[in-house]
C-alpha cells in the first residue's frame, strides 16, 4: 500500500483511519474505515483487499514496515491502534507481551514445576518448583529482563 494513497484516502484521528471523502454507501466521509474482523481486529478494504487498520497506520506515519516484520500493540489491545501504541518487532517479539501463563510445565516424575522461557528461539530452564505460582513468578522476572523491545525508528 502506497503511503500517499492513504494520506489521499483517510485523515488519522485518536488511533482511527477516518474517510476524507464518499467512497460508497458504507464509506462515508467523516466516518471510521473499516470493520472489527472474526478476531477482533479493525479491518479495511481497499481494492479488493483487507488490510488491518494497525498496519495502515503504522504506514501512514512512518512510511514502510520492513520485510518479515509485524506491527505489534504494546498494549495488548488489538483495537488500541493509536500509533505510540504501535511498534515495529519481528514475530518472536510479536509474542512476547502475550498475557497468557506461560513458561510453566508440571513434571509427573520429580513432582514439580519447571519454569522455562525463550528469546530468539533459544530456550532456557528457570528452574524447578514446588509450586505452578513459584514457576511462574520465576518466569515472570526473567520476561521483565530478557523481553525488552527496542525501537527500530
Amino acid at each position: 500500500m502506497e503511503v500517499n494513497t492513504l494520506h489521499t484516502l483517510f485523515d488519522y484521528k485518536d488511533g482511527q483511519l477516518i474517510y476524507k471523502s464518499n467512497r460508497g454507501s458504507n464509506k462515508t466521509k467523516g466516518n471510521r474505515a473499516g470493520w472489527v474482523d472474526g478476531v477482533g481486529y479493525q479491518t479495511i478494504s481497499l481494492n479488493g483487499k483487507q488490510y488491518r487498520e494497525h498496519r495502515l497506520i503504522y504506514l501512514y506515519h512512518n512510511g514502510f514496515i520492513d520485510d518479515g516484520l509485524q506491527i505489534d500493540h504494546i498494549n495488548g489491545n488489538k483495537l488500541d491502534n493509536r500509533i505510540e501504541n504501535l511498534r515495529m518487532v519481528s514475530h518472536s517479539e510479536n509474542q512476547w507481551n502475550t498475557k497468557s501463563a506461560r513458561g510453566t510445565s508440571y513434571h509427573k516424575r520429580t513432582n514439580t514445576w519447571n519454569a522455562k522461557i525463550q528469546k530468539y528461539g533459544k530456550r532456557q530452564s528457570l528452574g524447578y518448583y514446588e509450586t505452578e505460582h513459584e514457576a511462574h513468578e520465576a518466569y515472570l522476572h526473567a520476561k521483565a529482563n530478557l523481553h525488552t523491545i527496542e525501537n527500530r525508528l
